[in-house]
């Protein structure tokens, strides 16, 4: 099982998510694909394994450094890491980042987090709900992410240059916010996004402790 999933994920980030069908990681394989099917009983059980291997990535390459006790470090690294994951494997994490896989690297990582949140002091409740708040926002941005590194390159250049292609020459009488902040609006990454995100999360969790 472990090996269909390592090389679906090889095939997925290879030629993107539309190769992924069970004939095809048959050929890779090198078996019928009704072998595939013995040990996932449709592609989408395969794309949440594929998708729960990522995320078991990721707690393996945050775990040998975790000190609970700080519980900011814990968020930040589970978030840095992430997004090195949606950049590693955007195919997957496009079809399945807002997917429960219920899986052992799930598993892992919703006990760190729950774990880590309720130690220091939040309420059951308020423990639920920044875990949520945390998890989902970090998904969503590496999933769109993943999404817009999954596009053809030609789109994916289309994007990136719309600021300066289309923005910057917009007429100043009737856009005069948007002619201003153009260059500003290029130059902004989406790590820079990301971090930004992560860290108003944690400040919002302070805020609660605070309170």
């Amino acid at each position: 099982m472990e090996l269909i999933v390592e090389r679906a994920l090889e095939l997925t980030e290879r030629e993107g998510a539309q190769a992924l069908t069970m004939r095809r990681l048959g050929e890779e394989l090198g078996v019928d694909p009704t072998a595939v099917y013995r040990h996932f009983r449709d592609k989408d059980d395969l794309v949440l394994a594929c998708m729960d291997r990522i995320i078991e990535h990721v707690y393996a390459a945050v775990e040998p450094g975790l000190d609970v006790t700080d519980w900011r470090g814990v968020l930040r690294a589970v978030a840095d890491e992430s997004w090195n994951a949606c950049e590693a494997h955007p195919a997957i994490y496009s079809l399945a980042f807002y997917r429960t896989t219920g899986g052992p690297g799930e598993r892992k990582m919703v006990e760190l987090l729950l774990s880590t949140l309720s130690a220091t002091g939040l309420t059951k409740q308020q423990t639920v709900l920044y875990y949520r708040v945390f998890v989902d926002s970090m998904l969503a941005m590496c999933g769109m992410k993943a999404a817009g590194q999954s596009l053809d390159p030609h789109l994916q250049e289309k994007d990136t240059s719309a600021w300066t292609r289309i923005y910057a020459v917009l007429p100043q009488e009737e856009y005069p916010a948007a002619r201003a902040h153009t260059g500003h609006l290029a130059a902004v990454t989406e790590r820079e996004i990301f971090a930004s995100v992560a860290n108003s999360v944690i400040s919002l969790i302070e805020a609660a402790l605070r309170a």
